[in-house]
């Protein structure tokens, strides 16, 4: 061995070494770096899943390092990054996790010179944000009580004094009995909410636990690894707060199998916590259901699993699920294929929003052709090519394409698609035909019936079928198919419509509003996102062909349909931020 790879050797087993030892210290740096290397960047904190990464680190610090001298400031920094988020979210369920974080620090490190610091802030989110005064004048005389000299006195002391006065109110003797969510909201609203009953059920592909309540509670969702230093498995854990438990409620239960080894209850005052301990972390999503109260969770078993549907318009409408499915798929004959699938539902895990764009036509596919042999399919993926940067840039999302270049794709393959990689939104860009060369304009589309005859026209264009060919089937089945993501999808294509007239009419003469409309088309069937189809112009108009083989025009209009989208996830609270008025 020569002397070069010996040393490459050891210098590689020397960092291996620096790798296995980290310990709590490295850990809580890498924590707190992540909150600062946030607190730099304002354009990713109106995000919500940058946040998340750093709430995971700081969560997995306190579960890993609870005895630890830097597990307070874990706490802190926790109470700092949810509330710094509540300033932009606006979202009271982030200013409640801060106070639970500000309280849980006080509670159980009494001793820490930030647990006055914590409970000062915890009074004032409560005070200015919450309204829950009772709750606030608690921290404070909390403060005053066991922090009579530290440096967090006097603020406390004029805050309460700006408190309105309440009768018989209790000072706490021990804060380190106090509970975390002691003071978080009045006794009756508390003494509404409560978990009735836990159930859980498994099949071949997944275990599904059912949390029912008399009434729907603010709650967090968050995972954590298994640890074997501290020989725990990896769980899932809700928090319910403001509940209290029916007492004949089993605190513990076992799933004889599944992934879910273990569910246990454990109750911190007006606090829940549902532990799911798993065999692996895996896929899960969470579904509220309010007729009746209830959160779902369903793990998956294996990687291919697909989730079952739990979507709140199926629970209330039974004639439509009562009336199988089958027997109308037993009419089809057997000449005729299926031109639509009913939609596998597959969950979605926190992480980067994920976007798919699909560019139109393809290979030998053309689409609509324009004077001088101008190809739909050409001009569309340069359109979609810049589509996709300007998201990743803006939004610092995840972008794929179904197509990026030129190849043919089936229609019903590229929401497959979408539907295989989870996504979040799917736009396909096309560019719009008309036997009347004088027609020209923007339009866009989402999935729905539609008796509108030019919408049906296009529909029958984009679908390469005739008119008379546009229904009977296919309605019958989209129907009862009854897509849970139509509402989402005409605010997805309204916002990209109104962005799309605003941005080019600045830019461009006689840009004609033709507005969002609605039909069966195959591009969109199947898809289990909010998905629209965009007629950016008529490749048909001479004018609109120009501007459509125009690198400039597909810049403007990929910027403009950016702009909808990010209108569209604020208006969803997909994003940190929200739209001005909310």
């Amino acid at each position: 061995m020569s002397r070069f790879l010996r040393y490459s050797v050891l210098l590689i087993l020397l960092c291996v070494t620096v790798v296995a030892h980290a310990g709590p210290v490295e850990d809580y740096r890498a924590a707190r770096n992540s909150y600062q290397q946030l607190l730099t960047s304002p354009s990713k904190q109106q995000y919500r899943h940058h946040w998340d990464k750093v709430f995971s680190k700081l969560q997995r610090y306190v579960e890993r390092y609870p005895s630890h001298n830097k597990a307070p400031s874990a706490y802190y920094l926790l109470g700092q990054s949810y509330e710094k988020l509540y300033e932009i979210s606006r979202a009271k369920k982030d200013a409640r996790t801060a106070v639970d974080y500000y309280q849980r620090l006080a509670r159980r490190y009494p001793s820490s010179s930030l647990a006055d610091d914590a409970l000062l802030y915890s009074a004032r989110l409560q005070c200015t944000s919450l309204g829950e005064d009772q709750g606030a004048r608690t921290d404070c005389e909390a403060i005053m009580l066991r922090y009579n000299k530290g440096d967090m006195r006097s603020e406390a002391k004029s805050l309460l004094q700006r408190l309105p006065k309440a009768a018989a109110i209790k000072k706490p003797a021990d804060i380190s009995r106090t509970t975390a969510r002691s003071t978080v909201q009045a006794p009756a609203r508390f003494a509404g909410i409560r978990v009735d009953k836990i159930r859980h059920s498994t099949d071949n592909d997944h275990t599904r636990v059912v949390i029912e309540l008399n009434q729907l509670p603010t709650y967090t969702v968050n995972t954590l690894p298994s640890s074997q230093k501290n020989n725990t498995s990896a769980r899932l854990y809700v928090d319910l707060y403001q509940t209290k438990i029916n007492k004949s409620l089993p605190i513990t239960q076992k799933p004889p199998q599944g992934i879910v080894r273990k569910i246990r209850i454990g109750v911190n005052s007006k606090t829940t916590r549902v532990v799911c301990d798993l065999e692996k972390l895996t896929r899960y999503k969470v579904v509220t259901l309010d007729n009746p109260p209830r959160i779902v969770i369903d793990f998956a078993r294996h990687q291919g699993a697909v989730f079952r549907s739990n979507r709140p318009q199926l629970e209330v409408t039974p004639t439509i699920i009562a009336k199988d499915i089958s027997s109308v798929l037993q009419q089809v004959p057997a000449d005729q294929p299926l031109r639509v699938r009913l939609p596998d539902v597959a969950g979605k895990s926190r992480g980067r929003l994920r976007i798919v764009v699909d560019a139109g036509h393809g290979g030998k596919d053309p689409g609509a052709v324009g004077r001088g042999k101008l190809y739909e399919k050409d001009v569309v993926l340069k359109l979609a090519k810049k589509l996709a940067s300007r998201l990743r840039t803006k939004l610092d999302c995840e972008v794929l394409m179904t197509r990026d270049r030129d190849i043919y794709l089936p229609l019903l393959q590229r929401t497959a698609y979408a539907n295989e990689v989870d996504a979040d939104l799917f736009i396909s860009i096309h560019a719009n035909a008309s036997k009347n060369k004088k027609a020209h304009g923007v339009e866009t589309f989402y999935l729905n019936f539609s008796k509108n005859d030019k919408a049906v026209a296009v529909v029958a264009r984009e679908n390469g079928m005739s008119l008379q060919e546009v229904g009977d089937l296919e309605l019958i089945l989209f129907d009862l198919m009854a897509n849970a993501k139509i509402n989402e999808s005409s605010r997805l294509a309204a916002e990209i419509q109104t962005s799309l007239i605003d941005k080019l009419s600045r830019k461009y003469s006689n840009v004609k509003d033709l507005g969002v409309k609605q039909g069966p088309f195959h591009v969109l069937l199947g898809a289990t996102m909010p998905s629209v189809l965009v007629e950016v112009a008529f490749i048909s108009n001479s004018m609109e062909a120009k501007r459509l083989n125009s690198s400039t025009y597909h810049e403007r209009t990929a910027e403009a349909i950016v702009d909808g989208v990010q209108k569209y996830l604020q208006s969803q609270n997909m994003l940190a931020k929200r739209p001005a008025g909310q």
